[in-house]
């Protein structure tokens, strides 16, 4: 045993100055950790990582377990469990964003030498170790996977995972202590490894993920200052919006017409005075649509003509509009809280009707483009009118809140001549309508559009910078969206911005940069989220290539 353990400590401080011997600029920062499960197991560890580029490291780490049972000093020879044993483990990382932090992938070679008897390991591994004492060593290789994470400034947790295979050469004796060799055995094993490790590092998680200079190297009369690479540069991108179409300014200047996307049913209205949305009135009892009803303006009412005309333009629009997919008309009847509810229900539905017609014969728009709904007598609207009212009406408010038939309500509200007089010249007039009516509107996709979001965004979201670049320029109608839509012009802008950087051209990273700022200015919060990465990434990258071209010297 102390032969072998010579051995393996050998190994160790073979890794330590191969390691700490590495070439001048590769030994970036070094982190020394602990595998809190080998401790647990009383087997002391340590281990040692160096960073030797943007995403690699190498290591190595060790553990000597020099007595036979849990405590150290249980060293008594009546017992007959076993289990000492020295292990090195040299490796090498690849990290997927920045050494020392997130996920990492790897590859290790495995030296250990045991003295193992009286065991029970668990999920039935090894079970000759429970029955015989085996002696001897495993040589091996394996891969691994785990994550690091600083939970403090100079402290970080890993988690990793994997497997080795290699050879077991070992005897196997009794279990006594002395016991009699029984056989010599080689096997082809499988070692899994699983590790909690607790690292220190000397450069704290804020000065390594900001890439400032990590140390000082003293190399004959020159101090070198030796740098981390720039933390990874997120990139922020959004999708290029359409032009913006006819149907789009109609939406912008009037309320009523609303992209399909945000189409909903009327559950609820309001009274027209307070609303967007466009409604045409009737007289008492009435279907018959009249433009010029009614003859004098009530209140805030507008006479009929208008408000069709209105309707008519602006459908006519939309369907003549080469860029519009779909068109829907939503109209909504509606019938004052007066008369009996079944017949206030039907009137609402042929007032909506009379409108949808009306709009279909003026504009020739199909059938299938119009949504009609009875909605039946306004008690919604109703209420809403009430509580508009300076200091409200609070019987009428009462009735509501506590009669749920729309019938009794009426009766109790007709009840009171003075009450119910009131209610026809305040609200009623404005509740006889089919109203409510709204234009939702689609427009198909346009190509160029497509091509940015799919083509071009994709090429950048894969960091294919100089392909994105000859995809656009190779494409004028890609190329004409650039300086005229703020998204367009924040991914073209960073696509010329890292190319620049690749081709040490500063002329083309000032243009880039002045299209991110121009992009910012047009509204673009994802060329502002661009430009204040680029403000931390630019200089340390520059400072990064400009420490590498004197390292090759």
């Amino acid at each position: 045993m102390l032969k072998n353990t010579r051995f393996g400590a050998g190994i160790f401080v073979s890794c330590i100055l191969l390691l700490a011997g590495s070439p001048k600029g590769l030994a970036q920062e070094i982190s020394v950790r602990t595998n809190v499960l080998w401790d647990a197991v009383a087997e002391p560890n340590l281990g040692f990582e160096l960073q030797t580029g943007e995403h690699w490291s190498v290591g190595v780490d060790a553990g000597l377990k020099a007595w036979p049972r849990w405590l150290a000093w249980d060293w008594d020879t009546a017992d007959a469990t076993h289990w000492r044993n020295f292990a090195v483990v040299p490796e090498v990382r690849y990290y997927v964003n920045q050494v020392f932090r997130g996920f990492f992938a790897g590859a290790d070679a495995v030296y250990t030498h045991y003295n193992i008897g009286n065991v029970t390991f668990p999920f039935g591994l090894y079970p000759d170790a429970k029955d015989f004492r085996l002696q001897g060593s495993f040589w091996g290789g394996g891969l691994f996977v785990g994550y690091a994470w600083w939970p403090w400034d100079h402290w970080r947790l890993e988690l990793e995972a994997g497997a080795a295979m290699g050879l077991a050469a070992y005897d196997r004796y009794d279990c006594p202590h002395c016991g009699t060799k029984l056989a010599e055995d080689r096997k082809v094993g499988v070692v899994p490894k699983l590790a909690v490790n607790v690292a220190w590092n000397p450069v704290g998680k804020d000065k390594h993920q900001a890439a400032a200079p990590s140390r000082m190297v003293v190399s004959g009369r020159d101090t070198i200052t030796v740098l981390t690479p720039p933390v990874a540069f997120v990139v922020h991108l959004k999708d290029v919006q359409a032009p913006v179409t006819e149907a789009d300014h109609l939406a912008q200047d009037n309320d009523w017409v609303i992209p399909i996307e945000k189409y909903r049913p009327l559950d609820y209205l309001t009274r027209p005075g307070r609303d967007s949305l466009m409604y045409i009135n009737f007289a008492e009892s009435s279907d018959v649509l009249k433009r010029e009803y009614p003859l004098k303006p009530v209140k805030d009412l507008h006479r009929n003509a208008r408000v069709l005309d209105q309707l008519q333009k602006a459908i006519e629009t939309i369907r003549d509009a080469e860029t519009t997919e779909e068109l829907l008309i939503s109209i909504v009847g509606l019938a004052s809280i007066d008369g009996p509810q079944e017949l206030n229900d039907s009137l609402s539905v042929r007032r909506a009707r009379a409108v949808a017609n009306y709009l279909n014969e003026k504009t020739f728009v199909s059938r299938r483009c119009f949504e009609v709904i009875g909605k039946g007598e306004a008690w919604d609207w109703f209420r809403a009118q009430v509580e508009a009212q300076p200091e409200g009406h609070r019987k009428l408010l009462e009735i509501l809140d506590n009669e749920p038939d729309p019938d009794k309500r009426e009766r109790l509200i007709k009840a009171d001549p003075q009450l119910y007089k009131e209610v026809k010249e305040e609200f009623l007039a404005d509740q006889r309508n089919s109203g409510y009516i709204r234009i939702y509107y689609s427009n198909r996709p346009e190509p160029t559009t497509q091509k940015w979001n799919t083509n071009v965004m994709e090429l950048l979201k894969g960091k294919r910078y100089h392909d994105a670049i000859r995809a656009v320029e190779a494409d004028e109608t890609l190329l004409s969206r650039v300086e005229e839509d703020a998204e367009a012009t924040n991914a073209y802008g960073v696509a010329l911005y890292f190319t620049a950087l690749d081709n040490k051209d500063q002329d083309a990273e000032a243009r880039a940069i002045g299209l991110l700022q121009k992009a910012a200015r047009m509204g673009s919060e994802a060329a502002r989220e661009n430009l204040k990465g680029i403000e931390t990434y630019g200089p340390a990258r520059k400072e990064y290539e400009a420490w590498k071209e004197i390292m090759k010297q």
